[in-house]
C-alpha cells in the first residue's frame, strides 16, 4: 500500500514540476502521426484510427506505421465479418459479403505477419506479397459494396457504410505498404 501511495505521489510530483514533458511527447506523437497520415488517401481516418497507437510507433520508421495500418484494417475487417456471420447469416444479400470480408481478413492476417516477422534478405518478395495481400482486402471489400448495391434497406445501408470505411481504412493501409516498399528499408 505503501509503495503505491509513494508512487502516486512521486508521479504527481514529476507532473507539478515539468508539466511540459508529457505534453511535449504528446504533441510529437500527434506532429508525427499527421506527417505519416499525410501521404494517404483518408488523412483524417487515418489520423483518428491510428492517434490511440501511435505513441507505440517510433516516429520515422515506415515499417512499423504500415504494421500499425495493416493492423487496424484488419482489425475492422475481421469485426465485420464476425458482425456478418452472426446477423446475417443465410441472408442472400450477404452470403457473397461474408465470404469477401472473410478472405480479405485472411489476406491482412498474412500481411500484418510478414510485416511483423520481417526478413531484410527478403524484402522484395515480402514487399510483393503483402502489397498483393492487401490490394486483394480492398478488392473484396469494395466488391462486397458492389454485390450489395442491388439490395434496399437499412441493414443494407448500415453494413455498406461499415465496409466503406474498412475499405477506406484497407486503402490507407496500402499507401504506408506502398511507401515502405518504395524506401527498400526494414526499419
Amino acid at each position: 500500500m505503501a509503495s503505491i501511495i509513494s508512487f502516486l505521489l512521486i508521479s504527481s510530483l514529476l507532473l507539478v514540476c515539468f508539466p511540459s514533458f508529457h505534453a511535449r511527447n504528446t504533441s510529437d506523437y500527434h506532429f508525427y502521426l499527421r506527417r505519416a497520415c499525410n501521404d494517404t488517401p483518408h488523412r483524417n481516418l487515418c489520423t483518428r484510427s491510428l492517434a490511440p497507437f501511435s505513441h507505440n510507433t517510433p516516429t520515422g520508421s515506415p515499417r512499423e506505421w504500415a504494421h500499425l495500418a495493416v493492423t487496424v484494417a484488419m482489425s475492422e475487417y475481421r469485426r465485420i465479418s464476425i458482425y456478418l456471420v452472426k446477423k446475417h447469416q443465410g441472408s442472400p444479400a450477404f452470403t457473397d459479403c461474408t465470404e469477401c470480408m472473410r478472405d480479405a481478413t485472411v489476406q491482412l492476417q498474412s500481411s500484418e505477419y510478414e510485416l511483423k516477422n520481417f526478413d531484410r534478405t527478403k524484402f522484395e518478395l515480402q514487399m510483393n506479397d503483402i502489397e498483393t495481400w492487401v490490394s486483394v482486402a480492398l478488392t473484396d471489400a469494395n466488391t462486397c459494396i458492389d454485390g450489395l448495391m442491388y439490395y434496399k434497406g437499412d441493414q443494407v445501408g448500415a453494413v455498406k457504410h461499415r465496409i466503406l470505411k474498412a475499405a477506406h481504412l484497407c486503402s490507407n493501409a496500402l499507401a504506408f505498404v506502398n511507401k515502405l516498399a518504395s524506401s527498400k528499408s526494414t526499419n
